[in-house]
């Protein structure tokens, strides 16, 4: 009994479908149109991009730059600075309960001598 549902499982009928030239043409219609559609869509969405996204990014970049470059002179200001006239070291800055295993110990590794100070009291 196994043998014969088994068998009969992967076997194809040999019923056919007449076709309907009337729901062809519709769904060829369809076809088409969604080609149309997405080719107006496509256009639309690269003209958006050329004419909108792409200044947007360079305006941004041109702030950033201007911004960047302020924060560059603040930051050359800064790196003269003695100990003394560095902002007041706070008890909950530079907390280490364990030195760390290079350098010093007292340094992260992403310490900048330049904009980080440990001022030790």
């Amino acid at each position: 009994m196994f043998r014969t549902a088994a068998s009969s499982i992967g076997r194809r009928g040999f019923t056919t479908v007449k076709g309907d030239p009337a729901k062809a043409q519709a769904f060829k219609k369809h076809l088409d149109d969604v080609y149309h559609h997405s080719k107006g869509t496509t256009a639309l969405w690269k003209k958006i991009s050329y004419f909108v996204a792409l200044p947007a990014i360079a305006l941004t970049a041109v702030n950033t730059y201007f911004v960047e470059a302020e924060h560059a002179e603040h930051r050359a200001h800064n790196r003269h600075l003695s100990d003394e006239e560095w902002p007041k070291a706070y008890p909950y800055q530079n907390v280490r309960r364990v030195d760390f295993f290079w350098g010093d110990g007292d340094k992260t590794l992403f310490w900048n001598p330049d904009v980080n100070r440990h001022v030790k009291e």
